[in-house]
Parts: structure tokens; sequence; C-alpha cells
């Protein structure tokens, strides 16, 4: 039997009405070894899997035990008592199902809990050897690094599986679940508040996960959203790709069904619509993410407790937001909330969207001239711009003339000039408020026409300060304006014939129009 398979297959029959057949351990141990980093939130997982399990999955709130930071006795103690009750009430139930969840420190030999060792074998036997007809092993067994912290040390032999399995095979009606395969780490995120695979195992127990939208997640529903979103939601971290694994001995045996999303009763019905990526903050914009769902062409309704949430939905080119309020009884369609668009270059400067956007714009306008006795120098600009989230550089060249005649003396002159600069950018709504600089040189030629005179040119260094504003427009199109001063280093022949150097100041106007990508 393969150790890792593609779908997740089922154990038993649709439970109809036993909803005392169900039992449920759930450990979050943050502690481990003396020499292992305190994790931060194992606890959290096991409290966000207990509250949906009984909400949604027809465990009584008595047949769920949650234990946090418990020694290795006194979680083999917990679950010999569970198989004990579970032998004298339900013991020929074959309806009855027995789940037991790990998230904390591990390695390939056992769980580590707070400087005491429980091994995976005594564990699976403790689990497989219940009488229920279906046991469950679920393991996120993790070790602590950074912003991102690497659950669990690199393995070498499968994970969470007693050497004997591949030999031996699984007993029937038992199945085992990690939240890695061998050789690699599990992860926990800071954003989520909770491990990556036991957040998307919450969320597709939501209802996110019920592909055949009858109102019911099913084993393998479950296991292949959650295992489908750890892969994506771990690609771009420093512990790697992490991918679940499964082992199940099926024998025959229809679904599971985990939960039951399509109950009303005490919660709010999400309608998520239109694809992409939903995040759902309890509270505010700085609250917990409660739920992230992936949705591609297909609609699903997701079960959350009635209240407040900041909703954030996330498609290729920008973010969408809005805060709502979900209430039970009351079905909330997504797509007729009141969404706050956050474009793409504003989503990269908040931290998401990738690494930077880009911009081509035009802009006209003009500045005074450097050469005195010149008017007002009308210019036109083209500009390439980058936006990452510290700064928006940006290059320009620009071509600006004037001129003038007296006494049928026509004099005129001519500036191009090539620029590179940075801005701060902040974000206020539609509109985004800069503020920075930009260096270069213009190449100046003045010419003379209707009297013999020699041509006169020279390069002007020059450094312009400036303040912009810039209105976002659909697709990615944009208006702004911009103001500021610009001082040149420039060469001229006093009255007497000697060259001096001045440095003129002189104010800059501009306004144009481009586009994102």
């Amino acid at each position: 039997m393969s150790r890792v398979v593609a779908l997740w297959l089922a154990l038993l029959p649709l439970v109809s009405g036993a909803s005392q057949a169900r039992y449920a351990l759930l450990v979050g141990a943050h502690k481990g070894n003396a020499d292992e980093p305190r994790l931060h939130f194992a606890g959290r997982d096991a409290e966000r899997l207990r509250e949906v399990l009984v909400t949604l999955g027809d465990f009584p709130q008595e047949n769920v035990a949650v234990l946090t930071d418990p020694s290795a006795d006194r979680m083999r103690t917990a679950l010999a008592r569970m198989n004990a009750r579970i032998r004298e009430e339900v013991a020929h139930d074959r309806s009855s199902v027995l789940l037991v969840f790990y998230s904390g420190h591990a390695d390939a030999e056992s769980l580590h809990l707070g400087g005491t060792l429980l091994p995976w074998e005594e564990l699976r036997n403790l689990t497989s050897g219940s009488s229920a007809a279906a046991r469950l092993l679920v393991v996120d067994a993790c070790r602590s690094g950074q912003a991102t912290r690497v659950k669990g040390t690199k393995l070498t032999a499968p994970f969470a599986l007693p050497p004997d399995v591949e030999s031996h095979g699984l007993p029937e009606g038992f199945a085992i679940l990690s939240s890695s395969a061998a050789g690699e780490s599990a992860q926990e995120s800071d954003a989520l508040q909770g491990s990556f695979f036991t957040h998307h195992l919450v969320a597709a127990l939501r209802g996110v996960a019920d592909t055949s939208a009858d109102g019911l997640v099913s084993l393998a529903e479950a296991y292949q959203y959650a295992a489908d979103r750890t892969v994506a939601s771990t690609v771009a971290t420093v512990g790697g790709v992490q991918h679940p694994t499964y082992l199940y001995e099926l024998k025959g045996r229809s679904e599971l069904v985990l939960t039951r999303p399509g109950r009303t009763q005490g919660l709010a019905a999400v309608r998520l619509e239109g694809a992409g990526q939903y995040f759902f903050r309890q509270g505010g914009k700085d609250g917990p993410v409660v739920l992230e769902a992936g949705i591609s062409d297909e609609a699903r309704t997701a079960r959350l407790v009635p209240g407040t949430y900041f909703v954030q939905h996330r498609l290729p080119d920008r973010l969408r937001e809005a805060r709502v309020v979900a209430e039970e009884g009351r079905p909330l369609e997504l797509a007729g909330v009141a969404w706050r668009v956050v474009e793409l270059d504003q989503l990269v400067r908040k931290g998401g969207g990738g690494r930077s956007t880009w911009a081509l714009s035009g802009w006209g306008g003009g500045a005074s001239s450097v050469v005195e006795g010149y008017p007002f120098a009308p210019a036109g600009a083209v500009q390439v711009s980058m936006d990452t989230s510290a700064l928006t550089l940006e290059a320009q060249v620009e071509v600006a003339q004037t001129g003038f005649t007296q006494q049928r003396f026509e004099r005129r002159l001519t500036s191009m000039a090539m620029r590179a600069g940075a801005r701060k950018v902040f974000d206020v709504g539609l509109l985004s408020l800069s503020g920075g600089a930009r260096v270069g040189a213009a190449y100046v030629d003045q010419r003379f026409f209707g009297r013999t005179a020699p041509r006169v040119w020279q390069v002007v260094p020059q450094l312009d300060t400036l303040l912009r504003a810039d209105l976002h427009l659909p697709r990615g199109f944009f208006m702004g304006a911009e103001v500021g001063l610009r001082a040149s280093r420039v060469r001229v022949t006093s009255a007497l014939g000697r060259e001096e150097v001045r440095t003129p100041v002189t104010p800059v106007l501009a306004a144009g129009t481009g586009i994102r990508w």
C-alpha cells in the first residue's frame, strides 16, 4: 500500500443520528525537549479544531477532550480513559468514531511533550486498538523557527508511522494523516496564527471543501482541500513545500462524513462566489484569520460563528476589502458587499501581491528655463517606474523647448534630460500621495537665428525634489500631478566675459496619465 495517496478514501457509512458515537482527543503541545524552541500556536490549533468538530461535526462537548502542554503520561492516560469509555458505551456501534489530533514537537521516533517522550508506535497502538469502528490519527508535528516556524525535524523515515506499517499494514478502519511527507518539515505561520495544515483542515471542515455541494464534508473532501492548500501556502516559505500524507485501510467501507456545514442552527452561512483567495479576520483588519478559502470557479458556502469580520478577496491584480456582519439564519452574499479595491501597486506596498509592479506613463508640463532670459519651457516626458514594498523607483526621459524673438533675432533653447529617482508612497483610498527626489542631467542646446552667432551647448547636472498625487482608475490606469523644485548647475558667461557657475532653483509642474501592471 502506498504511503502517499492523492485522495483520501473513506472509512464508514454516513453517520445519521448517533451523535454520542463520536469522540475526540485534541492535544496542543508548545513545549518540546529542552533544546527545542517553544511553539506559538499548537494550543490554538487544537481549540480551532475542537470548535468546528463540536459545532459542525456531531462531536458532543463532553466527548471532546483538549489537552494543552501535557506530559507523555497525561496524554497516554487520557487516551486510555477515552478508549475505556468507548468500550463501555459504543463498542458495537458501527457509526462510532475516534479522532486523535496532535500539534507539537516530534521526530521520527516519538512525540516531544515538555521533556517527556511518547513513542509513535505506542500512540499508534493506543489509537488503532480503540473499540471505535473508525479511528483517525491526525499529526501536525513541528519545530519552531522565525516568522514562519519550521515544525519538526527533517525525517528520514515515514513521518508518524511505526516501522511495521510497510510489512503488516494498518488495522481495518484505521487511518493516519500527517501534515508533511517523509523528509519534509511542517510549518506554522504568524499571519495565520496557526499551522498551515491545521488552518486549512479547519477551513475545509467549515464547508469550503464541500465539492459535491451536498452540505456534507467527507474525509476525502477535507483531505484533498487541506493538502492542496498546504502545498500552495508553503511554496515560498523558508521551510519549503509541505506535502501532507495519508495512510488508510479501506476494506470496502464507504465515505466518512466529518462535518455537516449544511446545517444552519447557531451559525452564519457565508456564500463565496468568484475565483480567488478569501481571508476572514475576526473583529477587524488586525484580527486573527479564522478562515482562508481558495476558490476556483465553483461557489462554496462556509459556516462561521455570527459576528463582525474583515474580509479580503485576493485577485491576481488587486485586493478587495470589506467589513461584513454575519448573522445566524441570514445568508451573507459577498457578491452584494460594498468592496474597497486595493490596486496592484498599493497591494505591493502593503506587503502582498508579489515583489514589484511596473508602470508606464506620459507627462506634460514645464519649468522655468535654466538659462536666464528665456520664458517658461514647456516639456513632455515618458516615465517608467517600479513599485516595491519600500519605495517606488523610476526613470524618465524629458524633452523641453522654449525661445523668443527680439528685433528679428530668434533665440531657441532645447533641452533633453534623463533622470532617475525614488519616491515614498502613502495610499489613501483611491489616492496615492508621495514625495521623493530625482537626479540626472540635461543636455542644453542654445541656437540663434537671424544673426551670425555660435551655437552654445552644455550638460547640466540637476536635482529634483517633488511631491506627487495619483488617482487610481479601473484596469490599472491612473492620472497624476507633480509639483517640485529643480536645482541645476549651469555655466554662464558674465558681462566681463568670465565663465561662472550658478545653481538656479526653479519650480516644476507636470500632469500625466499611465497604466500599471
